[in-house]
């Protein structure tokens, strides 16, 4: 198994400048019908040959956060249509889960059977991961070859979210890993798929990342506040400037992407913050590939 970790909700303006910078890098993108953008299209159709994997979200974590986000309001109907206008595109789309709560296996399998029912082959989402209300794992799994972990109140807990992961894989089946996309967290699972909007969320809450090994083996990723944007001062984040490994990182943004500080501080910064950040998970993908391999998933689960 190779993991592929999907950078969520991009856009092209990144993909593009990114895509010059590495041209042979594996860029795998999540888009959601529920924040859909101009961009799109562009990434849908146009310049479908940028991208290595693309999947559709059907949205439904905006529909529940709606007040919280940048969504927009959504429908099954309208997703249906989109996916029919654009699913040849997709490497696999997941379901309408309008229901996080643990008892919402009967709303979401209603919705999955009437999206199938149009044509539509769609990933199952699921919500209790170890039947305290449904067994709805037990059902998914005799009759998908990947199921989808989503939002749940058992995902936070390392020991039920393992067992779930490895009764999937133990099924010979495929696991996606929706909305996780930490190191310490990934490496010790043996998941096919995962997803991250960090790539931008780090920049909307003024955070960059850096791969810290050297200096941190068994915490390796370092979060940095930029001082110019901090919506929130509670947490106990370091800042870029006057970190102890300031220089280091500074030489490593040169050398590895041509980015100054003056880039990152500049008129531009957002972009250049973007493309820190995307840089920084599309390698954490090499990363946990690599600690899947030393942990023996790749024969353990070919």
């Amino acid at each position: 198994m190779q993991i592929k970790i999907y950078l969520s909700s991009f856009s092209f303006d990144i993909l593009a400048e990114y895509r010059k910078m590495f041209n042979d890098a594996e860029i795998n993108i999540l888009l959601s019908y529920g924040t859909t953008s101009g961009d799109y299209y562009s990434m849908i159709e146009t310049n479908r040959s940028m991208i290595n994997s693309l999947i559709l979200d059907s949205g439904a974590f905006s529909l529940n956060n709606i007040e919280g986000s940048n969504g927009k309001p959504i429908n099954i109907d309208g997703f249906i249509e989109y996916c029919k206008t654009f699913q040849g595109q997709f490497d696999f789309i997941f379901n309408f889960d309008e229901d996080f709560n643990l008892n919402g296996f009967e709303k979401n399998y209603k919705n999955q059977k009437k999206i199938e029912a149009a044509g539509i082959r769609v990933v199952p989402v699921v919500h209790d991961y170890i039947g305290e209300e449904v067994a709805e794992l037990d059902e998914y799994l005799k009759s998908y070859d990947l199921i989808s972990l989503g939002f749940s109140e058992h995902k936070n807990d390392k020991q039920k979210l393992a067992a779930t992961v490895l009764k999937i894989k133990q099924a010979k089946k495929k696991v996606h890993l929706l909305g996780v996309s930490a190191y310490n967290r990934l490496k010790n699972l043996p998941v096919d798929y995962s997803d991250s909007s960090n790539w931008a969320q780090g920049q909307i809450f003024g955070f960059m990342y850096y791969w810290n090994a050297k200096n941190t083996p068994n915490d390796p990723e370092l979060t940095l506040r930029f001082k110019d944007f901090e919506p929130n001062k509670s947490d106990s984040k370091k800042y870029l400037d006057g970190s102890l490994y300031f220089g280091e990182i500074m030489e490593y943004l040169k050398n590895e992407l041509g980015i100054t500080y003056q880039n990152l501080y500049g008129q531009n910064a957002t972009f250049y913050r973007q493309l820190v950040n995307t840089h920084y998970f599309v390698k954490m993908q090499d990363r946990v590939r690599e600690a899947h391999i030393a942990n023996g998933f790749d024969t353990q689960y070919p």
